[in-house]
């Protein structure tokens, strides 16, 4: 089930993450116009209080981001919708800064993509020795409890986090079938089918998306690191 509408452009990144193409933010919504969208999603990397993690926009970045796309929704409103949200992921230590974040009521989605874990309060996943299951494991299990709390509006790449484990086994089996079960519990939250994935070895799981069956939310995103990234949706 896609509860998306096919004319949104869903998962676009910005050049404050530093691996995105260091254009404008207007740069993707103009792409997206000639493409045809009606709606487009900017889900930028955030950024934590304190800058611990790389590959994000640095905290002192946030107020300008949502500026810049509160002033594109505005400049654009007639034409299509911009939407403003983050890719973040769950980390216990920092309950109280997603609930910050959604007070503020600046953001249209948070958006839960698990890149780390924290194995124990303030150790993460890079500071310690872990094997290529474990780590998978981890960041799976990280994604369970994240979606537990209720923070976020739906869950980037799920399978991704098993790109390291080349066989299917019945303890993914069962993870997925927890996974999905806690999504369920917790409102239906929406897995997001990640189109950038599928054009990368192994880090889209047909076995995955076979247990998630096809009655369950799904959304569709393009993780989009630059304008011409967006020509991936075409594919939907």
């Amino acid at each position: 089930m896609i509860v998306m509408d096919k004319k949104e452009m869903f998962h676009v990144h910005t050049y404050r993450c530093g691996h995105a193409k260091p254009v404008s933010d207007e740069a993707y919504v103009i792409r997206a116009l000639q493409m045809g969208a009606k709606k487009i999603t900017f889900t930028d990397h955030a950024p934590f209080p304190g800058n611990f993690f790389a590959n994000r926009m640095r905290y002192d970045e946030l107020d300008e981001y949502v500026a810049s796309i509160r002033a594109l929704q505005e400049q654009y409103q007639d034409k299509i919708e911009v939407r403003c949200g983050l890719e973040i992921e769950y980390f216990p230590s920092f309950r109280t800064y997603y609930e910050e974040l959604i007070a503020s009521e600046r953001f249209d989605i948070l958006l839960l993509g698990q890149h780390l874990f924290e194995c124990k309060p303030g150790v993460y996943n890079f500071d310690v020795s872990l094997s290529d299951q474990e780590n998978a494991m981890g960041l799976f299990n990280a994604q369970i409890e994240g979606l537990k709390t209720e923070y976020f509006g739906a869950l980037a790449h799920p399978d991704r986090c098993l790109q390291k484990i080349p066989d299917w086994t019945p303890e993914l089996d069962r993870a997925t079938k927890e996974l999905v079960a806690v999504a369920r519990q917790h409102g239906s939250i929406p897995l997001e089918k990640n189109l950038a994935s599928m054009r990368s070895e192994n880090m889209y799981r047909e076995s995955f998306w076979k247990i998630v069956g096809e009655d369950y939310p799904v959304l569709v995103g393009c993780d989009a690191h630059a304008p011409e990234d967006l020509k991936i949706w075409e594919e939907l």
